[in-house]
């Protein structure tokens, strides 16, 4: 797995990773919906301070978003081997 920094890619590529991890997450945002647009600017805020990243998998050929916490689970989990 590599991480990518998202300045490197262009604005509509970020676009497309945030707006696959909303629809794959649809359903973690508990009881109440979240607006798109505002999970949007969340998103897009935490890979800015480095809460989230973009990351390619090799292994699946997925690139996807992670917060750290997922990113050390998997690595952890030895999925990087």
């Amino acid at each position: 797995m590599i991480e990518i920094d998202y300045q490197l890619l262009s604005k509509e590529a970020v676009e497309n990773l945030i707006i696959d991890y909303i629809t794959r997450s649809a359903t973690d945002y508990g009881e109440y919906e979240v607006d798109v647009e505002k999970k949007k600017s969340q998103i897009r805020a935490k890979l800015e301070v480095g809460e989230a990243v973009i990351v390619y998998a090799f292994e699946e050929g997925v690139c996807t978003i992670m917060s750290l916490k997922e990113k050390q689970a998997w690595l952890l989990t030895g999925s990087n081997t």
